[in-house]
């Protein structure tokens, strides 16, 4: 049976001499893998179709274990991204937890939606607000994959005043009262909690990262990690890169 889908690149593996295996994030088909058969031989198209962040329409068997590529072209290539090493490796984190953050065939319009959001800022903008993009798809992610962080009130008590600190395993602010064993919780300043607060709420394409300090967002990327890893319980390889070009 033949399906048709656009979808996202978030991984090529070498699979043999000449085929990969990519691993696609689709509106209509969730996150998926494609058998991409002589990849490596067909120069013209399969490469920009098999290469990272690449955006295409995709014609697929549906087969027992893998998605067998039939045809394919290429809808979008972020070529700000490509020729950028710090736009780089905020796509390749952001890809990355993406891919961690679901199963096989799973599927959440949301994410797929998110990720070319995201993607086509990072892809745009300059290098210091490409990189408060990786702090909004962070939160965001957390918060369609049902971890948005509590921060309005104390993940413990309840009580909404003297919020100081964030416990990551918890995901949310504690109170003054609360926060006694140091080993588990990051001193939060209030300029932090309300730009937590700001990108949970903010829909996409209403922000404004432009103005944002560059270091309260680093700080925050650090944090929004730990929330984030300790969900997927994955080793994220592309963070210690990312934090690098930071």
């Amino acid at each position: 049976m033949l399906c048709t889908f656009n979808a996202i690149v978030l991984k090529s593996d070498d699979y043999s001499n000449s085929d990969k295996i990519l691993t696609v994030f689709s509106k209509e088909e969730g996150k998926i893998p494609i058998m991409h058969k002589r990849a490596k031989q067909i120069k013209k198209n399969s490469n920009t179709v098999s290469q990272m962040f690449s955006v295409s329409e995709f014609v697929c068997f549906k087969g027992t274990n893998f998605y067998i590529h039939n045809s394919s072209s290429v809808l979008k290539s972020y070529m700000g991204i490509q020729n950028s090493i710090q736009k780089l490796a905020a796509a390749s984190y952001i890809a990355q937890m993406l891919n961690y953050s679901y199963e096989n065939y799973q599927k959440d319009e949301r994410a797929y939606n998110l990720i070319l959001y995201c993607m086509n800022k990072i892809d745009k903008a300059d290098n210091d607000t490409s990189i408060k993009y990786i702090a909004l798809y962070q939160m965001k992610l957390l918060a369609i994959t049902g971890y948005a962080p509590v921060l309005d009130s104390c993940i413990v008590c309840g009580d909404t005043k003297n919020l100081c600190s964030f416990d990551y395993q918890q995901s949310g602010v504690l109170c003054e009262n609360c926060s006694r064993d140091k080993n588990k919780y990051n001193y939060l300043p209030q300029e932090d909690l309300n730009l937590l607060t700001y990108l949970l709420n903010i829909p996409l394409n209403k922000e404004n990262l432009e103005k944002i300090d560059l270091n309260n967002v680093i700080n925050l990327i650090k944090l929004l990690h730990c929330c984030l890893n300790d969900k997927i319980e994955k080793p994220i390889s592309t963070y210690d890169f990312l934090i690098s070009m930071l």
